[in-house]
């Protein structure tokens, strides 16, 4: 369960955020001052946080320059209605993740906490190791990486979803803020204001000026994933942005220049686009200046078991797999990539009540994938059954009401698939 804490002052927007996140499977905490935000930043260590800027007892800019000159590692999102592209910047250079400005887009900022996660998890399993966990394997795609980051051209990073296109960005990154952008995950006209701001006015609800991630991103790095999946209609103009870097906000005239590093991510293929007439020729040269292509898991089979007990460390120091599970997370083709991995890895140790995870303890997909022949739905499906039950057992001492509690099935029930399987 991901740990968040919302710092506000305003007690209808500190409510809202906590009903839609605890809605959402998380564990949500509370301050509402920069005294007592820092406390709880150091006390209960969250996964992410969500710290407004206008706060009694310790403003939001005065937490971020004590959670660094203390060394405590915290990832932070701004949220404050009174911001500008200098307060921005400055949230930033403080160490601040990312910058939402009031009024906000819900699905913007649940967008922006899941990547805030992944950050997160990254940054823990780093702490352990000199590379990072997802770029494990990768080691053609990192140096060309460096080398990208020496000179100042677009960067094109090609590959499935989970493959590590973030953290290889962060490493092509050279300083200055880092402003990630999903495209997939805003509408049309949200993507638009997100990217390039707007003027107040310039629509519904458009109550002030406000700063798109362009602007946001002056002097360092936007990271555009999901590039693929523009719309058509924005294609034209961020071509012109590539070109001059230089845009107008939503409903302005003042043009706007930038000193920005573009990283685009995709994983579409681009090319089969363009032959489509849904992606713009003259915009995938402009990004297919530098081309990183980043391979699925599958495809490197040998780093499936390293990355494996790297997470476990992270998430569960101590455990283990045993020699039957690790076969099966080998042979198993992950589509999901590395993002996946983890998942499954942290629903084994939150389940676990020993030190070793057994083929059981593995989602149902794994299992039946990895583990079971080319047979009949039914029969896989029975088979499956017959190993969680009997590693759920295992387990629980032979205790079969513990076996039920643990399997969330009513004690009768549990016995009578027992009687099934003949034991």
């Amino acid at each position: 369960m991901p740990r968040l804490l919302v710092v506000d002052d305003d007690p209808h927007i500190a409510q809202a955020l906590v009903e839609r996140f605890a809605a959402r499977g998380f564990a949500v905490s509370t301050a509402a001052s920069g005294k007592d935000a820092f406390a709880k930043i150091v006390r209960e260590h969250p996964d992410a946080v969500l710290l407004d800027l206008q706060l009694p007892e310790g403003d939001g800019f005065s937490v971020l320059r004590r959670l660094r000159e203390e060394g405590v590692d915290a990832t932070v999102i701004v949220i404050t209605a009174f911001g500008s592209v200098d307060k921005a910047v400055q949230a930033m250079k403080e160490g601040a993740y990312d910058f939402i400005q009031k009024p906000f887009e819900p699905a913007l900022v649940e967008e922006t906490v899941r990547r805030a996660l992944e950050r997160t998890s990254l940054r823990r399993v780093a702490r352990t190791q000199s590379v990072e966990v997802p770029v494990i394997g990768l080691a053609a795609q990192v140096e060309l990486a460096r080398k990208a980051a020496k000179s100042d051209a677009t960067v094109l990073l090609l590959g499935e979803s989970g493959t590590g296109k973030e953290v290889v960005a962060r490493l092509i990154h050279r300083g200055g803020p880092f402003v990630a952008v999903n495209a997939a995950a805003l509408a049309e006209t949200l993507l638009e204001s997100e990217l390039f701001g707007h003027e107040k006015g310039a629509f519904t609800g458009a109550q002030a000026r406000r700063a798109g991630k362009f602007e946001l991103a002056h002097g360092g790095t936007i990271f555009l994933d999901e590039i693929g999946d523009i719309p058509a209609s924005m294609q034209a103009k961020l071509l012109r942005v590539l070109q001059e870097r230089a845009f107008e906000r939503v409903g302005g005239t003042e043009t706007v220049s930038v000193d920005v590093r573009v990283v685009a991510a995709t994983n579409r293929d681009l090319k089969r686009r363009v032959a489509e007439g849904k992606f713009r020729e003259d915009l995938y040269y402009r990004l297919n200046v530098i081309a990183i292509q980043l391979p699925p898991l599958r495809e490197r089979r040998p780093e499936i078991r390293p990355l494996a007990e790297h997470f476990l460390r992270e998430l569960r120091p101590g455990a283990r797999f045993s020699p039957d599970t690790l076969a099966l997370l080998e042979r198993y083709d992950w589509p999901g990539n590395a993002r996946e991995l983890r998942n499954v890895v942290e629903r084994a140790t939150a389940l676990l009540e020993g030190d070793e995870i057994g083929p059981g303890d593995l989602t149902p997909e794994v299992l039946l994938t990895s583990t079971l022949p080319a047979d009949s739905y039914h029969a896989q499906v029975d088979e499956y059954r017959r190993r969680l039950i009997q590693d759920t057992l295992a387990r629980c001492g032979g205790n079969q009401t513990k076996a039920a509690e643990a399997l969330k099935l009513q004690r009768t029930y549990l016995a009578r698939l027992i009687r099934q399987m003949g034991h």
